[in-house]
């Protein structure tokens, strides 16, 4: 479901805070520890989740990085091979952009 997609990564971005391993960096931005291949997983397992293709808007051998859309704001995931982390970042679609983040 497309509309609960920004409750369902806050929950993934929880579930992240509550290991050692993760730190805040903002509200809205969590970063965790863990393998390239958990990392990309997790991007298959949200997406399946909420029935929505990443976009992807970086893709090579060691960073991986998609934006997951959805009715109530966007998801940007990082995967990075070398320093063995996961970005999480949520953000809302600006009211003033005149937009929605459905396709």
């Amino acid at each position: 479901m497309r509309s609960s997609s920004i409750a369902m990564m806050s929950g993934i971005m929880m579930a992240l805070a509550l290991g050692s391993a993760a730190q805040a960096q903002s509200a809205d931005t969590r970063i965790a520890s863990m393998p390239f291949d958990e990392c990309l997983a997790i991007i298959d397992e949200a997406a399946q989740e909420m029935d929505e293709e990443p976009v992807k808007l970086v893709s090579t051998s060691d960073m991986v990085t998609v934006r997951l859309s959805a009715s109530d704001g966007f998801v940007t995931v990082s995967c990075d091979r070398s320093s063995k982390r996961m970005t999480l970042t949520k953000s809302p679609v600006p009211a003033a952009a005149g937009m929605t983040a459905s396709r």
